[in-house]
Order: structure tokens, then C-alpha cells, then sequence
């Protein structure tokens, strides 16, 4: 039996139908990069759906809980116990959408603009290591490839705001 010739997505020594899957590649490609953010986050005292929220409130979006929770896949309980603890921690407020009284508004407070700034850089390194195999071109390609995937797959109050 000869041996197909190595790709970037088939390395030496894997020759076996699921390597040939783009799903699996990215899925295990995202779970590789999440778990090695996952554990410089954790020397800060943080998770990554911590980050995840940081980030996500860090930009022009008026985003509630339900939001949050949407774009983040989380159970909207959990997201309401992330928030109770980020708001006891002083990193996020919430504060009364003036055009629905019953919803917050969550925004990053100068603590939690401080905390994003320690973590994003260690995540920004990680991300770096991650693709040092990949020229900087590449990686731009891969980034808007992936947005490409993605352009109609956000939560509707994400995609219109």
C-alpha cells in the first residue's frame, strides 16, 4: 500500500479518512486554541466565557444578558450568574435599557477595560504561538474566510445592531 503524499491538512503518518474533513480540522483546530487559552486564563484567575463577555462588550453594541447569552451559547442562567459575578468583581455594570424597563444593558466598567487589556494580550499570544506555522497573509485569509463562514450565523439582535 503506498502511502498519499502529506498535505498541511493530512501530516505524515495520518493517513485516515477524518483528517480529510474540514469539520473536524476546525473543530479540533478551535479546541486545541481554546484549551491553551483556556489555560493562560486560568494563571490570571480567569475563564475563557469571562473573556469571551469582556470582549464581547468591548465595542459600540448595547448588549443585554439574553444577547450575551445568544452569542455565546450559553444557558441564560449561566450567563446571569457570569454577570452577577463580574458585576461583584467590578469588571461589567448593568444598567435599565431606557427602551424596555424589564432589560439591562451591560457595559465594561474601567476595572473590567483593564482586565480585558491583561487577558486579550495573553490570548493575542497564544493566538500568535498557535499560527506560527501560518504566514501573516494566510492568516488574514483565514480570519476573513471565517468571517465569510459565519456572516449569517450570528444571533439576529448581533447581526442588525
Amino acid at each position: 500500500m503506498t502511502q498519499a503524499t502529506p498535505t498541511p491538512a493530512q501530516p505524515a503518518g495520518l493517513d485516515f479518512p477524518l483528517v480529510r474533513r474540514t469539520g473536524y480540522l476546525l473543530n479540533k483546530a478551535g479546541s486545541i486554541l481554546m484549551e491553551d487559552a483556556e489555560r493562560v486564563l486560568m494563571a490570571q484567575g480567569m475563564r475563557l466565557r469571562y473573556f469571551y463577555v469582556l470582549a464581547a462588550l468591548d465595542g459600540d453594541l448595547s448588549l443585554s444578558q439574553q444577547d450575551l447569552s445568544r452569542l455565546l451559547h450559553l444557558d441564560p442562567t449561566t450567563m446571569v450568574a457570569l454577570i452577577d459575578e463580574m458585576e461583584q468583581a467590578g469588571h461589567v455594570e448593568r444598567r435599565r435599557n431606557p427602551s424596555d424597563r424589564r432589560r439591562y444593558i451591560l457595559s465594561l466598567t474601567g476595572d473590567g477595560r483593564e482586565a480585558l487589556e491583561r487577558a486579550g494580550s495573553a490570548v493575542d499570544a497564544v493566538e500568535q504561538d498557535f499560527l506560527s506555522a501560518v504566514p501573516e497573509k494566510d492568516r488574514e485569509r483565514l480570519r476573513a474566510l471565517l468571517g465569510d463562514l459565519l456572516a449569517d450565523r450570528w444571533p439576529r439582535v448581533i447581526a442588525c445592531e
